[in-house]
């Protein structure tokens, strides 16, 4: 379906020669983003999803005030063509460029849809996306925890979709925790511990009883609760007292760095 026929299934009044316009625009967009290296973005650029957003002579910036210009600052048609481009530049490496378009994406989406909402959710993924490409470790934990929020405020415990998402944002701090990102081990120890506690109870309102992932939920849990209990205070104590006693210290035990082997689904 072309441009113009999706905007003809979507009711809104078509002037023809406003879309012929809006299409030479977009093209004209992706055309700069593909010439122009990463090297010509301003240095800096900070969006700010709360406040307006700063023109830039940036490509990414220049390509949003293209767009704004032809649907309308805050048209709810231009989030699916800014989520377009910034997938074009993330497929061309320019991580950079496709991160302030998928940010702008976010920004209408929120104007338009409110806090939360549905639409969201494929956003703050490519968001996440074009963060691990640039390895800004920081701000993929923040997505993160901003996605398990959007997926809570969405759905219930009842709602398999819930369980969905949760199973992403536990995935990322059993990475996070296996190659020690950030040296953060004990909260996303604490995190993810949380996180499969939730799952199960997600699990026993909308699985049936025999359900392989019961028993994977559970060694998961039981796994997390040891590595905690390896990383708390009282083991430490533990560990130190049995070090002074030559009998007990083949059975001491301690806290390592190593690899966590834990069940996916």
């Amino acid at each position: 379906m072309t441009k113009l026929d999706e905007l003809k299934a979507a009711n809104y009044p078509v002037d023809p020669q406003l879309v012929v316009s809006q299409l030479l625009a977009t093209l004209l967009a992706i055309f700069s983003i593909a010439l122009l290296s990463s090297d010509s973005l301003a240095q800096g650029l900070s969006l700010n999803l709360t406040n307006d957003l700063v023109p830039s002579i940036d490509p990414a910036s220049r390509t949003i005030t293209t767009v704004e210009s032809d649907f309308g600052a805050y048209d709810l048609r231009q989030i699916e063509l800014l989520e377009d481009l910034g997938r074009f530049s993330q497929s061309s490496g320019e991580h950079q460029q496709a991160l302030v378009l998928f940010k702008q994406a976010l920004h209408v989406a929120r104007i338009n849809q409110g806090l939360y909402h549905e639409s969201q959710i494929s956003i703050v993924d490519d968001i996440i996306s074009a963060e691990i490409a640039l390895k800004n470790w920081e701000e993929v934990n923040d997505y993160y925890a901003y996605q398990e929020h959007l997926y809570r405020r969405l759905y219930d415990t009842n709602d398999s979709r819930l369980e969905a998402g949760l199973r992403k944002v536990s995935d990322w701090h059993i990475t996070a925790l296996n190659v020690n990102l950030g040296g953060n081990r004990i909260e996303h120890l604490r995190k993810v511990n949380k996180l499969f506690k939730l799952r199960m109870q997600i699990a026993e309102n909308t699985l049936s009883l025999d359900d392989p992932k019961f028993a994977m939920l559970a060694r998961n849990i039981e796994i997390f609760e040891r590595e905690l209990f390896l990383s708390s205070d009282l083991n430490t104590e533990m560990s130190i007292r049995q070090q002074r006693n030559p009998l007990l210290r083949r059975n001491s035990l301690r806290q390592g760095e190593r690899r966590l082997i834990v069940t996916r689904d």
